[in-house]
């Protein structure tokens, strides 16, 4: 077997949610947990010659808009650990809820996967639901 390529994985926090109840941020938690605090981050692999950067997170106004607190750009956290947002050539979308996609437009290169399954459930009838919506 030839040698493996060796991968970096950074995770670049650019958000947070201090100190809410669980049911507050998660569908279905226990009322009676403690208050959390929560992060939100992108993640970046890096090998030699490639790069692909795992959800894109969210922006300004949407922190605004949900009360969080938005410390900065993911592109620019990505820029701060060598990483070019706009010469990524392959980005992972694990799912549409809000906090992990957005800021499309800072990666003009790049080649956006999801899961066809994914896609189905984001633009099917679950989304008249206001419950299961929410996080989209």
């Amino acid at each position: 077997m030839g040698d493996a390529p060796h991968w970096r994985i950074y995770a670049v926090r650019y958000g947070e949610l201090p100190g809410r109840p669980a049911g507050d941020v998660l569908k279905g938690a226990d009322p009676h947990e403690q208050p959390f605090d929560m992060d939100y981050f992108v993640w970046a692999l890096v090998s030699e010659g490639r790069t692909v950067v795992v959800d894109t997170g969210f922006g300004r106004e949407s922190a605004r808009r949900r009360g969080r607190i938005f410390r900065r750009e993911p592109a620019d956290g990505l820029r701060q650990v060598g990483i070019d947002a706009g010469a990524v050539e392959d980005v992972v979308i694990t799912h549409l809820h809000y906090d992990h996609v957005g800021n499309f437009a800072c990666f003009p290169a790049a080649r956006f996967h999801l899961q066809d399954d994914e896609m189905g459930y984001a633009t099917g009838r679950h989304m008249l639901d206001e419950g299961q919506s929410h996080s989209f």
